[in-house]
């Protein structure tokens, strides 16, 4: 019998042991099949998501994978333990399908007995097991959030324990030391100070935070607005929608929440948390942050935390009576903690770098060359070399790795979690060069890149995907350097010298 191509594809959905071990018991029921069936066991037809829902269809890289084969006419045959396994939304089960069948791929469900080439296209039996497998999700979903409102309802604690609590015997109890930094934290909000003087002060009293020795804005904030302190739990307060093939979080109206009343013993009064959180309150220190298209673009150049944007304000003008705002970015990890998590940048106007940023893209897209193509290969060519670089000292690791283990110089526990690290890294590399490798993926480039430049000409709208599309990444050193890798050149550096920055 000539040898075929084919595909074995494995899912689990959590890295708990139990599932990691049905990775092999779906292999060798996958392999069973198909020696029965007259083929030739190959290792390298196994193509794994491990640890990844079934509902996240964009988010699986193995599954991806295939169907890039499928189109180039690589593989012929797909075979899987379960519907269940190939996808739990029905609706990306039958959009899998279609593009295999569009290719002629033949699909085998082994525990369904489903066999593409033998069903046809009017065999409505894939539908009905895509259903059952989208409803078993919805119903497992389902049971699981009753089984914690029900612990909830006996007085236990789901989730990570909160700064002031102990957790015992699966409840919360007040941590007494801790507790009273709740109350001084409290206290310091009602008397006027705002969550980034109660950072400072915090860090400056050298008070760790539960998790991490200082304290950042958000973490102070988060800790004002728990309802937690007042003897409260909140479930069902998020959830999650899927847009475009990827889960999003979400936070649910009010109406859907599972409040539970007095469910532990309180930090404070619930007069005290509901005063620190009426929006009375809160309207007299709300500040409005300005938009900010370059968002996940501008880097630190000291610690690498993204800059984000403040606003501040001027004097009031003469003629108007009124305050001019401006805006200006800072390091997040100063506005958090400040000089304890990184440096105070100098006074750089988003406005400012925004045109500069503009400017230079301006005048790149005049002098860029017409084979723009060319470029963004030869980049794209780099990238790879870096890539096929790293996959090589990774496998060179992973031969020493070997050698550690047989010199007994490490344990087989240390053996095996090095190794299962390594090989996800190797995947995780492996994947992204395939990608870049594509040919579609330059000519792609080359088409957003033309388009972006042709929206660039019109300033005054939201350019925040024109960026995204040109830009790679802006590194900000602290006296207002700028470094600015480009989707399609080598870095470029420069000072900004802008009116007014300084």
């Amino acid at each position: 019998m000539e040898k075929q191509k084919y595909a074995v594809y494995v899912r689990v959905s959590t890295d708990k042991d139990e599932q990691i071990s049905s990775i092999e018991n779906q292999i060798d029921i996958c392999r069973n099949w198909l020696e029965r069936n007259g083929h030739e066991w190959d290792e390298d037809c196994i193509y794994k998501d491990e640890g990844i829902s079934g509902t996240l269809f964009l988010e699986r890289p193995a599954i991806q994978l295939i169907l890039e084969k499928a189109k180039k006419r690589e593989i012929h045959m797909v075979v899987f333990k379960s519907i269940s396994r190939l996808a739990r939304d029905m609706k990306d089960s039958l959009e899998i399908r279609e593009v295999f069948m569009a290719y002629n791929v033949r699909l085998i469900s082994i525990e369904e007995g489903y066999d593409s080439f033998k069903a046809g296209r009017n065999d409505i039996s894939f539908e009905i097991w895509s259903l059952f497998s989208a409803q078993y999700s919805r119903t497992l979903s389902a049971g699981v959030s009753a089984a914690l409102a029900a612990k909830v309802r006996r007085g236990g604690h789901i989730g990570k324990t909160p700064y002031g609590y102990d957790k015992e015997n699966g409840k919360l109890v007040v941590n007494e030391s801790e507790a009273e930094i709740v109350q001084k934290i409290y206290g310091w909000y009602g008397s006027g100070w705002g969550f980034k003087r109660i950072t400072r002060e915090l860090n400056d009293r050298g008070i760790p935070s539960k998790l991490n020795p200082k304290w950042q804005v958000t973490s102070v904030q988060r800790l004002i607005q728990n309802r937690i302190y007042c003897g409260d739990f909140i479930l069902n307060q998020y959830g999650t929608v899927k847009v475009c093939g990827r889960k999003k979080q979400i936070r649910n109206p009010e109406e859907q929440w599972l409040i539970f009343r007095d469910h532990h013993p309180p930090i404070v009064s619930r007069e005290t948390w509901e005063k620190a959180n009426s929006k009375k309150y809160k309207a007299t220190r709300r500040k409005i942050t300005s938009w900010n298209e370059l968002r996940g673009l501008m880097k630190c150049a000291v610690c690498g935390c993204n800059m984000v944007i403040l606003q501040g304000k001027r004097r009031r003008e003469v003629q108007s009576g009124q305050r001019k705002y401006f805006a200006y970015v800072k390091c997040s990890a100063y506005r958090r903690a400040g000089e304890h998590a990184c440096v105070n940048h100098v006074p750089i106007q988003y406005e400012e770098i925004r045109e500069l940023i503009i400017e230079r893209l301006s005048e790149t897209g005049k002098t860029l060359s017409m084979n723009l193509k060319s470029e963004i290969k030869k980049l794209k060519e780099e990238e790879i070399k870096i890539l096929n670089k790293k996959i090589e000292t990774m496998s060179e690791k992973k031969k020493s790795l070997v050698d550690l283990f047989l010199e007994k110089l490490i344990t087989k526990e240390e053996f095996e979690q090095k190794r299962i690290e390594l090989d996800r890294e190797l995947q995780h590399s492996e994947e992204e060069l395939f990608i870049l490798q594509r040919t579609e993926h330059v000519q792609q480039n080359e088409q957003n890149i033309k388009e972006a430049f042709v929206q660039l000409e019109n300033t005054d709208q939201d350019l925040y995907h024109v960026f995204n599309a040109l830009i790679e990444e802006i590194k900000i050193a602290q006296d207002g350097t700028m470094d600015i890798k480009y989707t399609f050149r080598q870095p470029v550096q420069g000072k900004m010298f802008s009116k007014g920055m300084h």
